[in-house]
């Protein structure tokens, strides 16, 4: 799994656990070669941001109810970039550190 070239993000869900973490829920229009070739239906990001510093993004299949825990390698790094930045824009606790 290389996740690269994700377009139209946008904020569904979040739920902050203040001082903690804030969890977002974010649709994206991924590849259609990736949905073939990870046999995946209609996948979101699960965007965790923790307040001491960490990210993890996990890939949720509504269509298959499979979870997917890609390493960060397997994004590409602009990807992740733009992934986490969206998220911190629409997070209650990190608004306040997004990088423009």
């Amino acid at each position: 799994m290389f996740v690269n070239e994700l377009n139209n993000l946008q904020f569904y869900s979040q739920l902050s656990l203040k001082h903690v973490e804030d969890r977002l829920l974010i649709t994206a229009d991924f590849p259609q070669q990736f949905l073939i070739d990870n046999k995946m239906i209609e996948p979101f990001l699960y965007v965790t941001l923790y307040v001491r510093g960490g990210v993890m993004v996990k890939i949720i299949d509504e269509g298959t109810a499979k979870l997917y825990t890609p390493s960060r390698k397997e994004f590409d790094p602009d990807t992740f970039k733009q992934i986490v930045q969206f998220a911190m824009d629409h997070s209650q606790q990190f608004k306040n550190q997004s990088i423009k």
